[in-house]
């Protein structure tokens, strides 16, 4: 008998079970992640501003890195007797179309030691930059109610409003707030119009905490409770501790919040807030504290300064090292207890023209030596940190992500896209805005034959030289054989209106134009054309012969540079020489020369009074059902805009700034790291700029529709760029 025979018995007993071990290791390894595996990060559609490490998987070239806000004009000098020179802990929120802004008034005497009545005031603005005192009438101050006092006695050292939000508020209880009471511990305060306060009751809310600073809680919208954010003492530094309640009344056991390997430092507020375009992040602006250190300005010492932190669950935080508002060069910004971030950020607008909103936070100071003041800073939407490519290419791969377009998700709207359907019609449901530089190509126009016309119906459009249609590259002063253009300027100055074409160039009549732009106020749609009749060129202005020139007999129109463009020329012309701002729609090429009276009935009936003939083209900017912009002739021509966002569409909009040589191209990759056919490297046109919402387009094509619900990896390759935020949308 061999060794395998004497077996059997045992072979036979178990081999069922050991091949149903075998199956149900299999299963299990199936259904277990592998070792390093990550299940892909569902973002939905929300904003994802780039503060910390939760989406990025490779940095390689390109660092994190800390945005400081420039420091703008003193907001608020407290120089009333009440307010005094020891004014701080400052809250501002926006509530509907005001702003409100709540601090604590008093005195130090710095010889004797000693401390005047504390009170808590109020100031209001419609801008968030210019701030008023109304005279409330509510507390005494040396026989006068004319001030802007809203509390006094209990809760004046520290109180901290804010407006709830929570859906189940009593309308009697729509602003809330906490204080230090009488005994140790925060009470709660409620008020029905942000003036008038009560107090809830004189036993604390809050007990377990060191409460001399500025302690605050909010309503917590994305997980719907609310939240307290108050200081303690742990192994002797100032340390921030936090809790949650569901009533405002009965608060959870307070826990100290983590800080993970970062070491501990002072911190003596912490002014958290939920970041208004993507609440699910916590955001907040300690007062870091140096007890240790003189500056020799002020008796008193110690020296602080700002720093900012976040956090996806309020629990666990991100802090930097390095100052996000430094004490600069003012010798009053060095003296103890300056440099306190109020609590709240306000939307406000851009410091530079023609530029998007900005957020404006606000410092202290003055503290001690008086006056205090409040200065506001401000810094560029999702822009507190950014990933950041310097002078050599670098790389940012994102973790594996899902996407959903789900129209639930908001956030404050979004600004300077590049072109974009707007409801607000010239004709129609919709037209075109372009807040950029940009260029339409027109599909099949390079050859037009001898007779021409060419027209847009325009609004909104600010000053300056507007390029509406090219065949041309900026190569000639006017143009050269297989070239055109044409383009106008809305002040309605000599170069009004001009066609250059085959080297002519022929302009309107200024006396025959106006002062139609923008900026004069004209909010009506004009009707441009120009036609071109075997050489012979007519301009009109809405539906009026403004102009007229050129040399019959030059026949047929061949573009040399290829179809023709709407709003710049081709490269290599600057993209932003005379581009075209403002709304358009019902953009016009024929092969055909309208008539005067034909211009006229175009001008008063509109395009519909029109009948395309073959190989004419009409863009009114109507979609169809799958979103797409047509041909309204044929129904068939597809017209690409670039970054263009259709009303079904799905986006990839990212925050964005770059140099003048500088660029961002982004590739999107499958989980596992393969370029997905059409979304590749190669086919991103490329990114440059500065842009708060910009949709990254595919040879021309934004949408990522099929993408949507699936593992996929963003892969971006950058220089001279910050890349703040993106967002599928």
């Amino acid at each position: 008998m061999t060794f395998e025979n004497s077996l059997p018995s045992y072979r036979n007993s178990f081999q069922f079970p050991a091949m149903l071990l075998v199956v149900v290791l299999f299963a299990l390894a199936a259904l277990c992640p592998a070792p390093g595996y990550a299940a892909p990060l569902d973002i939905g559609s929300r904003l994802e501003p780039l503060v910390d490490d939760y989406l990025i998987a490779q940095l390689d070239g390109v660092e994190q890195r800390l945005h400081q806000p420039v420091a703008r004009e003193i907001a608020i000098t407290l120089d009333k007797p009440w307010e005094g020179n020891i004014g701080c802990y400052f809250t501002v929120f926006q509530d509907d179309d005001l702003a409100r802004m709540y601090f604590r008034g008093a005195n130090y005497d710095v010889e004797n030691g000693t401390y005047s009545t504390e009170y808590f005031c109020y100031a209001e603005s419609t801008d968030g930059i210019t701030w008023t005192r109304p005279e409330l009438g509510i507390v005494e101050f040396e026989g006068s109610k004319a001030n802007n006092i809203i509390i006094e006695g209990i809760g004046t050292h520290n109180f901290a409003p804010f407006k709830d939000t929570n859906p189940n508020c009593k309308p009697e209880a729509r602003y809330k707030a906490l204080a230090s009471g009488k005994k140790h511990g925060l009470v709660a305060f409620t008020s029905p119009d942000a003036i008038h306060w009560t107090l809830v009751s004189e036993e604390p809310v809050i007990t377990k905490g060191a409460f001399d600073s500025q302690n605050l809680a909010f309503y917590d919208n994305v997980r719907g409770r609310y939240v307290d954010f108050h200081r303690g003492f742990k192994d002797g530094v100032r340390h921030i501790m936090t809790c949650t309640s569901e009533d405002f009344q009965n608060w959870t056991e307070p826990q100290w919040v983590d800080f993970g390997d970062t070491p501990d430092e002072h911190l003596y507020t912490n002014a958290t807030i939920a970041y208004p375009r993507a609440p699910h992040i916590f955001m907040a602006f300690p007062k870091r504290f140096v007890p240790g250190r003189d500056s020799g300005v002020h008796p008193i010492p110690g020296v602080s300064d700002g720093v900012f932190m976040t956090s996806r669950d309020g629990n666990h935080w991100n802090r930097w090292r390095e100052a996000f508002i430094r004490p600069g060069a003012q010798d009053s910004r060095w003296v103890n207890r300056n440099n306190m971030t109020a609590w709240g950020m306000l939307q406000t607008a851009a410091f530079l023209p023609d530029t998007p909103d900005e957020y404006s936070l606000y410092s202290t100071e003055g503290y001690y030596v008086g006056p205090c003041r409040l200065r506001r800073f401000t810094i560029r939407q999702d822009g507190f940190v950014s990933v950041h490519a310097g002078g050599e290419k670098g790389e940012f791969i994102t973790k594996p992500l899902i996407f959903s377009d789900d129209p639930k998700v908001t956030v404050a709207p979004a600004t300077r896209k590049r072109v974009v359907l707007t409801d607000a019609a010239i004709n129609g449901k919709q037209s075109l805005r372009f807040d950029r530089a940009e260029t339409i190509t027109m599909p099949n126009t390079q050859s037009l034959g001898a007779q021409a016309t060419f027209a847009a119906v325009v609004r909104d459009v600010p000053k300056g030289g507007r390029r509406l249609f090219a065949a041309y590259n900026g190569g000639a002063v006017t143009t050269t054989q297989g070239e055109m253009w044409f383009d106008f300027d809305s002040s309605g100055k000599k170069t009004g209106m001009r066609f250059g074409c085959e080297g002519e160039l022929i302009e309107a009549d200024p006396e025959k134009l106006v002062d139609w732009s923008k900026g004069s106020g004209d909010s009506d749609p004009h009707l441009l054309v120009a036609t071109w009749d075997d050489g012979v060129v007519t301009l009109y202005f809405d539906g009026k012969i403004v102009g007229q020139g050129g040399t019959a007999g030059r026949g047929a129109l061949n573009f040399a540079h290829g179809d023709v463009l709407f709003g710049e020329d081709y490269a290599p012309a600057a993209r932003g020489n005379e581009p075209f701002l403002g709304v358009v729609d019902d953009i016009l090429i024929l092969r055909r020369a309208l008539s005067p009276a034909a211009v006229a009935a175009l001008a008063e009936r509109g395009a519909d009074s029109l009948t395309g003939d073959e190989g004419d083209l009409r863009i009114d900017f109507e979609t169809d059902d799958e979103g797409r912009v047509l041909n309204a002739f044929n129904k068939s021509e597809v017209i690409s805009l670039p970054g263009y966002q259709g009303p079904a569409d799905t986006v990839l909009s990212l925050n964005y700034a770059t140099s003048a040589a500088g660029s961002i191209r982004c590739e999107i990759q499958d989980a596992d790291g393969t370029p997905i056919p059409g979304y590749t490297l190669a086919d991103c046109d490329e990114i440059f700029g500065d842009q708060i919402a910009h949709p990254v387009s595919w040879g021309g094509r934004a949408e990522v529709n099929s993408l949507v619900g699936k593992p996929v990896r963003l892969r971006f390759v950058m220089f001279d760029a910050d890349l703040y935020s993106l967002r599928f949308q």
